[in-house]
């Protein structure tokens, strides 16, 4: 019986009605190639910069060379005020400015402090990090150079010890996991988890409300046996996009694979269960596909912004932190990434757990709202029969 629902379940997936194995399998595929080609890069880089230069000396030439050296950023204009600094960065001519102060070079050969300032627009997090982070860098070695040269020409050091005087602390930064703070590695997975949530709901959404086919051909069969023979096939279908979807981001973008493959296939299993089960159970509370996937479109955004994996779960208020514990995204999109890029994942056991309690509650509910609605069909069925 378990069988033969599940095969007939395939024949409507991939002949009758396609667009669920579409829903199922195209939509996290599409979503690796889709986000790993926008975020290939990896790196934000040739961010337009405009220059006010109000010393035009070498010493400013040569902070500004040091600017344009960088891949970082790509010079695109030099102007006369802070008004024209203000309007580039404004009209978006440019993402980031660096105004040198009249006197630079003076106050640097006395000895003085001088001040550079550099302009970021802080409107895009992504480029305004690049600018701070980035800046911040070429200056420090900038001043460093600098600070070298005058301890050679004032002191007559000689170039190493003059180097050590000059700077005597030595700043190193060292990044684990993504040492360039790339967003491919940073931002596709949980994408991508997200494109799989949404097609396994789709395509349940289909099946569940858009035929009534198993009731016709099953109507003595055990209303746990249809539900399961139902939701299985989008539970493997799920498995075998969850697999097909991960592999890609390593094939085609060098993502890193460094965890367990068995934690990985825990991790999905639980995931497509939690969500195929939560599927179910929904779908069985609406009556007709269209205001379901207007619930599934409406649920996409939430569930993807509270899963903890832009914004940490422990920098949220209590009520945005109960909400996002109500969420399967919650429990695989932090742990997939750990586990992808560092090969660890502290809170796996835990989000697995909840994934497998989450689906099993969900699975459990939803039988007895088929059980339901299965006895109610046979009961128009008869009634039909008997007025005929």
């Amino acid at each position: 019986m378990l069988w033969q629902i599940c095969k007939q379940e395939f024949y409507w997936m991939f002949r009758k009605d396609p667009r669920r194995a579409f829903y199922l399998f195209g939509s996290s595929v599409f979503y690796v190639i889709l986000f790993g080609l926008l975020y290939s890069p990896n790196v934000v880089n040739y961010i337009p910069m405009v220059v006010y230069d109000q010393d035009q000396t070498v010493l400013s030439r040569s902070l500004v060379q040091s600017f344009a050296d960088s891949q970082r950023y790509h010079i695109v204009d030099y102007v006369t005020s802070e008004e024209e600094v203000d309007a580039a960065i404004q009209n978006k001519a440019a993402h980031a400015a660096i105004s040198i102060p009249p006197n630079f070079a003076r106050d640097i050969k006395k000895g003085l402090s001088s001040q550079v300032l550099v302009s970021a627009n802080g409107s895009n997090i992504a480029i305004g990090n690049a600018i701070i982070s980035s800046a911040q860098e070429i200056i420090a070695a900038f001043s460093a150079r600098v600070s070298q040269g005058l301890a050679e020409n004032a002191v007559g050091l000689l170039p190493t010890p003059a180097a050590h005087y000059s700077a005597p602390v030595n700043f190193q930064l060292r990044v684990l996991n993504n040492p360039n703070l790339g967003y491919l590695n940073f931002f596709v997975l949980g994408v991508v988890m997200a494109a799989l949530q949404e097609g396994i709901l789709l395509a349940l959404g289909s099946s569940l409300l858009n035929d009534k086919h198993d009731m016709d051909h099953f109507s003595k069969g055990r209303p746990l046996i249809l539900l399961i023979g139902k939701l299985l096939p989008y539970w493997l279908g799920g498995m075998i996009a969850f697999v097909c979807s991960t592999w890609l981001s390593v094939l085609l973008f060098d993502i890193p694979c460094k965890g367990n493959m068995v934690q990985l296939l825990l991790l999905g299993a639980a995931f497509t269960f939690a969500v195929t089960a939560l599927g179910g159970l929904a779908a069985l509370a609406f009556s007709d596909e269209v205001n379901f996937n207007r619930l599934v479109l409406i649920y996409a955004v939430p569930a993807f912004i509270y899963s903890g994996y832009t914004w940490p779960q422990q920098s949220m208020d209590m009520f945005s932190f109960l909400l996002s514990c109500t969420f399967p995204m919650t429990y695989v999109t932090s742990n997939l990434r750990s586990l992808m890029v560092s090969g660890y994942a502290p809170n796996l056991a835990s989000g697995i757990g909840i994934l497998f309690l989450m689906g099993a509650m969900a699975f459990c509910l939803a039988g007895f709202v088929y059980h339901g609605q299965r006895m109610r069909f046979l009961q128009k069925q008869t009634n039909t029969a008997g007025a005929e």
